[in-house]
């Protein structure tokens, strides 16, 4: 059976690099591909802004999903790459869990390359990935920002 890779994005651009890296290896190790966005429901709208509605999340997810894997992943027939936006609160574990669920081999995500205050307060999708994946993390990063 092929190996499994999990490719994390949030769509910014360091997602962007790992969608890009996450296809480099899929194509060296002949893996399929299982793409994954993961976001946690707004605790309330931005001033101005429209309520967080689950549905139209999903869906415009899913349509950014379909664009990045006709993108990233022309080579690979429709059974090799799946893809599935999650609503989770806790982003790294519900990328673990879908490492654990489905036997991956590898996942692959961005890092925003936060330091300081801002890293402390906002957390580490990759740091708490890589702390409690079931397998390797491969972790691609953005340019360093200094807060």
């Amino acid at each position: 059976m092929k190996p499994l890779i999990i490719i994390c994005t949030d769509f910014s651009a360091s997602s962007e690099k790992a969608l890009r890296r996450g296809a480099e290896i899929a194509a060296r190790d002949n893996a399929r591909v299982f793409l994954v966005h993961v976001c946690g429901p707004r605790k309330g709208p931005a001033p101005g802004a429209p309520e967080w509605d689950s549905k139209l999340w999903y869906e415009d997810s899913m349509s950014e999903l379909k664009r990045a894997r006709h993108e990233h992943f022309r080579g690979l027939s429709d059974t090799e790459v799946q893809y599935d936006a999650i609503p989770s609160a806790h982003p790294a574990s519900a990328i673990c869990k879908v490492a654990k669920e489905t036997g991956a081999s590898l996942i692959v995500l961005g890092s925003h390359g936060r330091t300081g205050v801002l890293r402390q307060l906002l957390g580490s999708v990759a740091e708490t990935t890589v702390r409690h994946a079931p397998c390797s993390v491969f972790v691609v990063r953005d340019d360093p920002r200094i807060d």
